[in-house]
């Protein structure tokens, strides 16, 4: 069965983790994507492990980096050496035919090797430029590099707002958290401008900056601050509404509920055990509750204390509660509910055998994403790429004499 995206190619100017997550999306839906690489290879590739947390396997046959699997599968990898003449001339001729190119490669690296939207406009006026920086392309920002924890984790705004103790340091954001968020921003980008050129015939530039993306996921608190409302750090101890909240049951398993109306007031007093909390004037109307907020968090932490989380998931599900225990990524990868809803695959893999790879969660019922195959060698489809665009074998045996290609 075709991909939904079959026929679409994408060459990815691309390296770490934010765009090669948006292409790794679009490549399972049926893109062609290209991945050119300098030759000594994207650097994600030999990252050995990220806090304290091993990332590189090494085995008889090789090694492969986990994190670069799982961001560079179903593509293929082309290595050139921009900084000679016929490496850029390879790079324009795999541009002639393509509808996207997607890069987060510095303003100035583009300009360098003329790759920037400026550039390309009008000699492939059919091109998709898709472009994500660090802080957006004006302002005095605009040459900064900036890596998600940066751009985005810290000046975007989420590390003031996660810490309830202001004497505390702020907490620092999981790895490439924020680029997976700004993925989805790219991919989409890019599928609406693909629309608009089926339509027109005509590319256009577009743009996306890890800052912006950081502002937008924060968008109910920095909308409300633009009408002079500045965010509030959110205090479990003081939370105004004591059902939107975190607890801790007797078996040490932390519990998330999301109870944000009075429709869940008497479902929730039944709950826990405490009918006569229905018409308590302490606690029975949303401003009742706000209003003695804490007094009621100390009651529900010694009620929830009282049981396990297993038995109280139980209670909540009876009486159609939105709540959920705390789990952690190695309870997810044993879940049924992740299982049975396909969020892992296993496929073959030339180093390691059988390799487990984390699907993209979107899903369509009638041209199914697939993983195609594993990540790429380093080059490894260089010189079927250079063939399929017009190149000889007496034409990469000069490249290579010249280090233009590995």
């Amino acid at each position: 069965m075709s991909g939904l995206l079959e026929g679409v190619k994408i060459i990815g100017f691309e390296q770490v983790v934010a765009v090669p997550a948006a292409t790794a999306v679009l490549a399972d839906w049926g893109a062609d994507v290209i991945k050119v690489e300098p030759i000594w290879g994207d650097w994600q590739r030999s990252l050995v492990s990220f806090n304290r947390t091993p990332l590189l396997l090494n085995f008889e046959k090789g090694g492969i980096e986990l994190h670069f699997e799982f961001l560079n599968r179903s593509k293929r990898s082309v290595a050139i050496n921009l900084r000679t003449a016929e490496g850029r001339e390879i790079m324009r001729r795999l541009l002639k035919d393509a509808d996207i190119f997607a890069t987060n490669y510095s303003v100035d690296v583009l300009e360098r090797f003329g790759l920037d939207y400026p550039s390309l406009k009008d000699r492939y006026p059919g091109l998709i430029h898709c472009l994500l920086t660090g802080f957006g392309t004006k302002g005095p920002k605009a040459r900064d590099r900036g890596y998600d924890y940066v751009a985005a984790w810290s000046y975007g705004g989420p590390m003031s707002l996660v810490t309830a103790d202001p004497t505390s340091p702020p907490a620092i954001q999981r790895p490439g958290m924020m680029d997976m968020v700004a993925s989805g921003h790219i991919a989409s980008g890019i599928l609406a401008a693909l629309y608009h050129k089926q339509k027109t015939g005509k590319g256009q530039g577009l743009e996306i900056s890890l800052y912006h993306v950081a502002t937008w996921t924060l968008g109910l608190d920095t909308q409300v601050a633009l009408y002079g409302y500045p965010p509030k750090i959110w205090d479990r101890k003081r939370n105004p509404n004591p059902m939107y909240n975190s607890y801790k049951a007797k078996d040490g398993r932390w519990m998330m509920m999301v109870h944000p109306n009075q429709d869940y007031w008497e479902p929730f007093c039944k709950a826990i055990g405490k009918l006569e909390w229905i018409n308590d004037p302490r606690y029975a109307t949303m401003e009742s509750r706000e209003q003695n907020a804490e007094e009621m968090i100390n009651e529900l932490d010694k009620i929830f204390a009282s049981r396990t989380w297993p038995e109280w998931e139980k209670v909540f599900r009876a009486n159609d509660l939105i709540v959920s225990g705390n789990q952690t990524i190695p309870e997810i990868l044993k879940d049924e509910q992740a299982i049975v809803n396909d969020f892992f695959t296993d496929i073959e893999h030339p180093i390691v055998g059988q390799a487990r790879l984390l699907n993209s969660p979107v899903q369509f019922t009638g041209t199914p994403a697939r993983i195609k195959h594993v990540a790429p060698q380093l080059g490894e489809h260089t010189e079927e790429v250079l063939l399929e665009h017009g190149y000889t074998w007496e034409d990469m045996e000069k490249f290579k004499e010249k280090g233009v290609i590995p």
